[in-house]
């Protein structure tokens, strides 16, 4: 069913804006924009075990590929598109998004990827895609991280978002995973054991900290494992969704 909408007043184009630059609406409504269509594509060909496409919005000119008709279609001029999308060369097409499930019970086994006060878009954009790409498990969000949903993080996963298992943890949550077994293992730049000659567990943690602070001194201190990447001297460290990205692939091809 397509709906047409040719007024940027509408209250439908109100919601929309806010969808994409308030992390309030987001939250209060538990839905968010996928913008082009990369993402988009990937939800209509892939069901995705974490997330449903409620409704697309289309410009006038699209006319990139055929839209199915089981989801509402809302069309409006391009200068309404305009008014809602938040990149520079908007392809003309959007899609509403929410996310199905809350943050599961502790698990028996696997190897998760937790990010650590992690504030940079780009970055948490990135490690869901090498989540996804190694075989992770899922992702969880500890401290102050950027908000999953802001449509840059989504942009930069290209797509990978759909099948992410990604929610917040908080610190007894954490600990409750500790006790079940559960082993977290961090970076360091310095005195950590080679990651190249390394063993994980099936029940491992791998830790990302922020650019700026790295990890936080009490996941650290409560480290099973310290690993470090070996690096040529000229290099004193790597970008935390690099460092992060060789880390999964590693723990994923060594078991």
């Amino acid at each position: 069913m397509t709906r047409e909408i040719t007024s940027s007043t509408n209250p439908l184009i109100k919601t929309l804006r806010a969808l994409i630059t308030s992390k309030k609406a987001r939250q209060e409504s538990g839905r968010f924009i996928v913008e082009g269509w990369r993402g988009i594509k990937t939800l209509l060909e892939h069901e995705s075990e974490y997330y449903t496409l409620e409704q697309l919005v289309v410009s006038n000119n699209w006319n990139q590929a055929p839209l199915p008709d089981t989801i509402e279609i809302i069309s409006v001029p391009d200068h309404v598109f305009a008014k809602i999308s938040d990149v520079r060369s908007a392809q003309g097409i959007l899609g509403v998004v929410s996310k199905k499930n809350d943050a599961p019970d502790v698990p028996a086994t696997g190897k998760f990827l937790l990010l650590d006060n992690l504030r940079d878009p780009g970055n948490l954009g990135t490690l869901i895609r090498s989540a996804v790409g190694a075989g992770f498990d899922g992702i969880l969000l500890y401290g102050d991280c950027v908000e999953p949903e802001n449509p840059k993080v989504i942009r930069s996963t290209m797509g990978t978002f759909a099948f992410s298992n990604l929610w917040n943890i908080s610190r007894n949550e954490l600990f409750q995973w500790l006790e079940n077994g559960f082993e977290l293992c961090v970076t360091t730049g310095l005195d950590g054991e080679n990651l190249y000659e390394s063993t994980f567990s099936e029940k491992t943690i791998l830790v990302i900290g922020s650019e700026a602070h790295g990890v936080s001194d009490e996941l650290f201190g409560r480290a099973a494992k310290k690993i470090t990447i070996p690096l040529q001297p000229e290099c004193e460290s790597l970008n935390a969704a690099i460092a992060g990205s060789i880390c999964m692939f590693h723990m994923q091809n060594s078991r």
